[in-house]
Parts: C-alpha cells; sequence; structure tokens
C-alpha cells in the first residue's frame, strides 16, 4: 500500500497520536513512525512518505543541502517525478563517498570542525493550515570519517563533544532549509525551518516538530532538541524518537533532562551503554529472550565464538569500560603475526579503499601502535584520567583466550558482527525487515518494553 511505510507498515498520514505520546503516554504507532523516520535517513526512500503527503523533503549530506523532491500532485509535471527519483539515489551515493585524505584528517587533527552531518526533513500539513515537521537524523556512515565524531570524547557546553558539533553544524542551516509548497498553501513569500521553529515558540503555533534517529543520530537528535528548547521551542510543539540511542549529556541540570523524547533500547545492544552520562527524556529497555535472539541473530546465537563475544560485550557497562576493553584488544594484537593485525585492523575500517593486509611488517607495527595512542588519549579525553594498566592486562587475558581458542581475525570479524547484529534498525530486506532489533521492538515486542528510571542499575542482559 502507498501509504504504508515500507518497515513496519504502519500508516504515515496517522499522527492522531501526537498529543498523547507528547503529554508521556506511550503508542505503538507512534515508535513504529519514529522508526520509519529515522530509517529514512539512511535509506532516503521516499516513496511512501509522498503518497502520504510529506513533500518539500530536504536532505542533508555533510555540508550540502539537496532540495526540490515533492509530491507530484504540488507540481504536474513529469519531470518532478524523475527528480524524486533521482534525488534519492544521488544523496544515497554521496553517503558513500570516501576521501582517505579527510578519514586521516578526522582523526588526527582533533581541533578541526567535522561536518558529517545527515539528516532528512520534510513537511505535511496534517490539517488546514497546520503542519508538521519531521526531521530524521541519521546514524553513523560507512565511511571512517562518520566515525570520528564519536570519538570526540570532551564536553562542550555539558555535551559530547562530537555529537554537539553535528548538532551545531544542522542548526547553522536552519534558514537554508526551506518549504515552498507550505509557503505558498500559508501566502508567504518564503518559509525555513528557521521560521517554522520560531513559530512553536508561540502557544497557538500552526507548526508541530518530529524528530527521530537511530546511534549517533539518536544522539544528535537529543542535543538539538535541547539547544530547541533552551532557545524557547515549547514543548508541547516538539516530540521524539530514538533508537539504540547513546547518551550525550554530563551534569546538566535535572529539568532539562526532562524533555519530550523517548528512547528505545536494546539490552544487547552497547551502543546505549557508552557516551556521556545521561539522555535526555524517558527510556524503555527489551531484554532479550530466546525468540528475539532466534530472530535477530539468526544461526548465530549457537554460534560459540557469538555467545563468548556477546557475554563479553555486555560485560561492558559504560564509556570506560569500553575504550578498555577497546585497549585490551590492540594490546593482544600485539602478540599476533603482522599479518593476523593488518587483517584484524582492516576488520574494522573499509578494506576496499585501506589494503592494510599489504603493509610491510614495520607498517603493520607502527600503525598498530599509532591506533593504541590514539585510544589512550581518547580515554583520556573521556574519563580525565590515564588508563589503568592492571585493568587492561585482566581484560587483555580475556582477549588472548578467545583468540587462542578461535583465531584473531576471527574474533576480530564477530566482534563487529556481535555490534552490527544487536545494534541494527531494520533487517536485510523488505521481507526480512523486522529481524533486527529495533523493529522487532517496534513490531513484535512493544508491549514488553520496562521503563528505565533515571540513574539506576545498568543496562545488562541476564545471560
Amino acid at each position: 500500500m502507498p501509504y504504508f511505510g515500507n518497515y513496519t507498515k504502519t500508516d504515515l498520514r496517522d499522527l492522531s497520536w501526537f498529543h498523547q505520546v507528547n503529554s508521556g503516554q506511550q503508542s505503538r504507532g507512534a515508535a513504529r513512525f519514529g522508526l520509519e523516520l529515522a530509517q529514512l535517513s539512511y535509506d532516503f526512500e521516499a516513496g511512501p512518505w509522498l503518497s502520504s503527503g510529506w513533500t518539500d523533503m530536504v536532505i542533508q549530506v555533510d555540508a550540502r543541502l539537496l532540495s526540490g523532491v515533492r509530491k507530484t500532485e504540488d507540481v504536474s509535471t513529469w519531470r518532478q517525478g524523475l527528480f524524486n527519483a533521482f534525488l534519492p539515489k544521488l544523496a544515497r551515493g554521496l553517503t558513500n563517498i570516501t576521501n582517505p585524505i579527510t578519514d586521516l584528517r578526522s582523526y588526527l587533527q582533533q581541533d578541526i570542525p567535522l561536518r558529517t552531518g545527515k539528516a532528512v526533513v520534510m513537511i505535511r500539513e496534517h490539517a488546514p493550515q497546520r503542519f508538521t515537521l519531521a526531521i530524521g537524523f541519521m546514524g553513523t556512515g560507512r565511511r571512517p570519517q562518520d566515525w570520528a565524531s564519536n570519538m570526540r570524547l570532551q564536553q562542550e557546553s555539558h555535551f559530547h563533544e562530537g555529537f554537539f558539533n553535528l548538532a551545531a553544524q544542522f542548526e547553522s542551516m536552519e534558514a537554508e532549509i526551506r518549504f515552498p509548497t507550505a509557503a505558498a498553501a500559508l501566502g508567504l513569500e518564503d518559509l525555513s525551518l528557521r521560521d517554522v521553529l520560531n513559530a512553536c515558540k508561540r502557544p497557538e503555533s500552526p507548526f508541530r516538530v518530529i524528530v527521530a534517529g537511530h546511534s549517533q543520530g539518536a544522539a544528535v537528535m537529543q542535543v538539538w532538541t535541547h539547544q530547541k528548547l533552551k532557545s524557547g521551542v515549547q514543548k508541547q510543539h516538539l516530540l521524539g524518537f530514538g533508537f539504540a540511542s547513546p547518551s550525550v549529556a554530563v551534569d546538566l541540570p535535572q529539568d532539562e533532562l526532562i524533555c519530550p523524547l523517548t528512547h528505545f533500547l536494546v539490552a544487547d545492544d552497547l551502543i546505549p551503554r557508552v557516551g556521556m552520562k545521561d539522555h535526555l527524556g524517558t527510556s524503555y529497555l527489551l531484554r532479550p529472550d530466546n525468540q528475539f535472539r532466534e530472530v535477530c541473530y539468526g544461526d548465530y546465537r549457537n554460534h560459540p565464538l557469538f555467545i563468548e563475544t556477546l557475554g563479553l560485550l555486555n560485560s561492558l557497562q559504560d564509556t570506560q569500560q569500553g575504550l578498555l576493553f577497546a585497549l585490551a584488544f590492540l594490546d593482544a594484537l600485539r602478540e599476533q603475526p603482522a599479518k593476523a593485525v593488518g587483517s584484524a585492523l582492516a576488520v574494522f575500517v573499509d578494506h576496499t579503499v585501506y589494503d592494510l593486509p599489504a603493509l610491510t611488517e614495520e607498517w603493520t607495527r607502527k600503525l598498530l601502535r599509532f591506533t593504541i595512542v590514539g585510544f589512550h588519549q581518547y580515554y583520556q579525553d573521556a574519563t580525565g584520567s590515564l588508563a589503568d594498566s592492571e585493568a587492561i592486562q585482566i581484560m587483555t587475558r580475556k582477549v588472548l583466550a578467545l583468540m587462542d581458542r578461535f583465531g584473531t581475525v576471527a574474533l576480530a570479524r564477530m566482534i563487529l558482527k556481535a555490534l552490527f547484529l544487536t545494534h541494527s534498525l531494520v533487517g536485510p530486506d523488505m521481507v526480512l525487515a523486522d529481524h533486527a532489533p529495533y523493529s522487532y521492538l517496534v513490531v513484535r515486542a512493544f508491549d514488553q518494553l520496562v521503563p528505565l528510571q533515571k540513574k539506576t542499575s545498568p543496562l545488562m542482559t541476564e545471560q
């Protein structure tokens, strides 16, 4: 059906849940809508959204804004249909273009600004002269440079520096994101995102805003929402959904942590346990059971190395422990042959560009030392102290035991596979759309969610 989302089959025209969720209640339909919006920021599959009346779509890819995707009845030309098909494909292509020089500078020069934000924005007239704006923030892309913001672990105005900078980048573009169809319907010469947000500072605004994001996108969503509320946007006009959301804030006043954002978290997923200290808004947790793991992990759920790896990842409760694990893995690589080191490191980067196994042994060892130094700096940035060598050694022994049993490269691949399987937003195709943790959560297991109180026990999964 043209009005239904590709992944959850929710009706993309139905926003009847807005006030219910804005007042603090839960809604399965709202969660499904949020997931569809978060996924749109990855695939830019505009078809169902345009059929549902959403229009004036603008796509941010790094420092670019791509605009002009509209529902075809807004502009009665066949050219618009071609444009609606071409522009999302262009955006998908741009998100995959990598530059090795840019990648290296992103990590080596911590003071250079990163402009790797990605988002999709659109608008819909949900009632005469009343409009809903939707913003989807994309998570970490496939390019190594997209990861650099995640590793900017110092604080910026009580927030994770990398996420804060990506939110600021989007904020700087608000005056350039325009909605000509909505402007015409309101008799205005022009209407920008900044105009919409300014209108949302009034009690009787004709606009309301829904935001969503997954992973890094959910982190950017939190920072951006906080900045908008601080600027005067009223809470009754704003609503957001985060999936696999990292924590983003530290030492914020308690009243600033309370905002109309809902986070959906899966206990097997490491990412919600890392970041800073606090999430903004309300969080709900799904504890995986056997059926969940059968559907979402498939045959991997019974693989001995996957079971061991997942258990190790589930023992990591915060950013500090996560970085200690990374340092332990790198420390364990010191004892491995150079070819295995190069292959293991290549697992975590785009090896179609970086052919690490082809490096000489000397350069492989230099790269490993350079990476270790970098992660020690990340640890110091995040914690304000040096990593404890004894704690690293304890974890290193666990990693070495797995390397001895299963192989160095096999462990590296399984770490990446476990992180991916526990963190995915949607399944591998439309038929298996709900065979991923967060689509499974909103489609099959919504009634199993439990609310999390702030500053409670870690998000551990019972093994």
